[in-house]
């Protein structure tokens, strides 16, 4: 497995969790009668969730950190 492999498997999982998580506990926080709150806090989630996803992927693409088993093909 090369390194992509390693960076794309924790990015696409820890950017989704943080994304949702943060979206979640946001919507608690907001007043729903103002649209521009509920449009900064998307953009808010995102942008923590791929800073987030970068900063955890390429660690994890430095050091190969995971347990992932190969496909046998038989």
């Amino acid at each position: 497995m090369n390194r992509f492999f390693y960076f794309k498997v924790t990015f696409l999982s820890w950017a989704a969790g943080i994304f949702v998580g943060t979206l979640v506990y946001g919507l608690f926080d907001i007043d729903f009668s103002n649209s521009d709150e509920l449009i900064s806090l998307l953009w808010r989630s995102f942008v923590v969730a791929v800073g987030t996803g970068l900063v955890l992927g390429f660690l994890n693409m430095y050091f190969k950190i995971g347990n992932f088993q190969k496909k046998d093909n038989s």
